[in-house]
């Protein structure tokens, strides 16, 4: 049957990549090719880990991906960040650096659209990436709290701290007209802003997404996977964070790659601006959690 969506440009959607993290990303980058109702196709961003038999399995895995080695990024990033001192060290420092500046500062022109290569998709799929409405200026995944790496009462004092709520950069699709890199240069140089590492990417996409209309897909169809717990009837896609990640190999088993069924499309909703009482009620959940798993761990006496 006649499928009209595959008549259109695909659209380009980068990933950054490890060897390290290579049969996961084949399983579900392999799993976003298949089950777009929209024709996409991939550029890998390698963090300079890959070698050449496993870029010969992304080309026979992935489509034939484009691929851009570490090498040629250092060289062109090295212009783009020449005057950006604070870019530069955070990305000899972060590997997540790389999603952060990278993947916007070499993309093409237009919108930005990412996913991260630990999001399986389970069924077939539309409107990923297609824009909810002319004012968006940016999509994310919806996280299960506000995982920002400042702190609530840093929200009061500065007035350029202005974030959505739960915004997760597993997946995004940004308008690359409001990325602004003198704002991205302004947040690295303040390092009490940066006070847990694995965060700060995520937290300066969700300050760039402030700027904008910003909305998030809907976390009844894209989200978080929970241990012992069974994704909602109509998931669509699960983002294999690192702390749930020893989930995925058993799923993965489970399904046999298999995905069937009609073509869902994906929702958003209104992303709201996450404000002090957010953000505190974030921290404290964080740290009766972790009083919770270290009474928990504790040895009998």
């Amino acid at each position: 049957m006649y499928n009209p969506a595959m008549s259109k440009a695909p659209v380009l959607v980068s990933t950054l990549l490890s060897h390290a993290h290579l049969e996961m990303g084949l399983a579900c980058l392999g799993s976003l090719l298949a089950g777009s109702a929209e024709p996409l196709r991939l550029r890998v961003h390698d963090d300079g880990s890959l070698s050449a038999e496993d870029l010969d399995r992304l080309a026979a895995g992935l489509q034939e991906p484009e691929v851009i080695p570490r090498a040629t990024a250092d060289e062109r990033m090295a212009d783009l960040l020449a005057n950006r001192p604070a870019s530069r060290a955070f990305r000899r420092e972060n590997p997540l650096a790389l999603k952060l500046l990278d993947v916007p500062l070499l993309a093409d022109a237009g919108g930005l659209a990412y996913c991260d290569s630990d999001v399986l998709f389970l069924r077939p799929f539309s409107g990923l990436y297609t824009w909810p409405g002319p004012k968006v200026g940016a999509v994310a995944m919806a996280d299960d709290q506000n995982a920002y790496s400042l702190r609530s009462w840093q929200l009061l004092l500065d007035r350029r701290l202005r974030l959505p709520c739960r915004v997760n950069t597993g997946i995004l699709y940004f308008r690359m007209t409001l990325y602004d890199l003198d704002l991205v240069e302004w947040f690295l140089s303040r390092p009490e802003y940066r006070r847990t590492s694995v965060w700060v990417e995520q937290t300066c996409w969700a300050l760039l997404a402030g700027t904008a209309e910003c909305r998030l897909l809907d976390s009844r169809q894209v989200l978080i996977p929970r241990q012992g717990g069974e994704p909602p009837s109509g998931a669509v896609a699960l983002h294999f964070v690192s702390s749930v990640r020893h989930l995925l190999e058993p799923l993965l088993r489970q399904r046999g790659g298999l995905m069937s069924g009609p073509f869902l499309e994906i929702a958003t909703v209104a992303a709201r601006r996450c404000g002090f009482l957010g953000l505190a009620g974030a921290e404290a959940a964080r740290r009766l959690r972790r009083a919770i798993e270290g009474r928990q761990g504790r040895p009998e006496i």
